[in-house]
């Protein structure tokens, strides 16, 4: 990275820090911690699986009128787990590669961080897996289900998790920024494939159903 990149990394750091309250340290601790999102992750799961959620325009509706309902949900949450995947190794190999610290373990840094909610951390910063992962499965979902204020919630979801971590010092704004990148375009492929698929299995069914016809 350029001199004047970082330099504006550590000041929108250091600019953050310094306007810590607590009540917006419990509110960032809450958008980052992940144990709190599995009830959103599991009525997402459910969705898959009810027809009348999908919008007009979902793949699964224009390809999949002709599969099973249960197949074409164990495909989007297959779907799913294999963008959750992607984005999570990308994401380490990418961190091993460039090893660059954390905000809380960035040398010229050290004793200016007024506060640590979540403390330093370990491991290496770049890119951010929080952003990744979340962004990811936003673009994901909002692709197969098209429905506009579902998209809206899950992105400012996925924008609010990632802008989190940058508030609470675990990741510094470029971090966070090309890990949403890094998700997005790992979101994107996955939904080509899930179309792919989708498309294929719907051929197959037509083609049986028209040998029994």
């Amino acid at each position: 990275m350029t001199d004047w990149l970082i330099n504006l990394d550590h000041s929108i750091t250091l600019g953050l820090n310094g306007m810590h309250t607590p009540f917006w340290n419990e509110v960032m601790l809450f958008l980052s911690a992940k144990t709190v999102w599995i009830p959103l992750y599991a009525a997402i799961a459910i969705l898959f699986f009810v027809p009348r959620w999908y919008g007009e325009k979902s793949q699964a509706l224009i390809s999949g009128s002709r599969i099973p309902l249960w197949l074409t949900g164990l495909i989007g949450v297959l779907a799913v787990l294999l963008c959750f995947g992607l984005t999570e190794q990308v994401t380490n190999i990418v961190k091993n590669i460039i090893e660059r610290p954390r905000p809380g373990n960035e040398p010229l840094l050290q004793g200016l961080l007024l506060s640590l909610p979540e403390g330093a951390g370990g491991g290496y910063g770049f890119f951010s897996a929080h952003a990744s992962n979340t962004f990811g499965m936003a673009v994901l979902t909002a692709l197969i289900f098209r429905r506009k204020w579902y998209s809206v919630f899950i992105v400012l979801w996925a924008a609010s998790v990632s802008f989190s971590r940058i508030y609470l010092a675990k990741h510094f704004t470029t971090d966070v920024l090309c890990g949403a990148v890094a998700g997005i375009l790992i979101g994107l492929a996955v939904y080509f494939l899930y179309k792919y698929i989708l498309s294929l299995i719907s051929r197959k069914y037509t083609r049986t159903d028209d040998l029994h016809s």
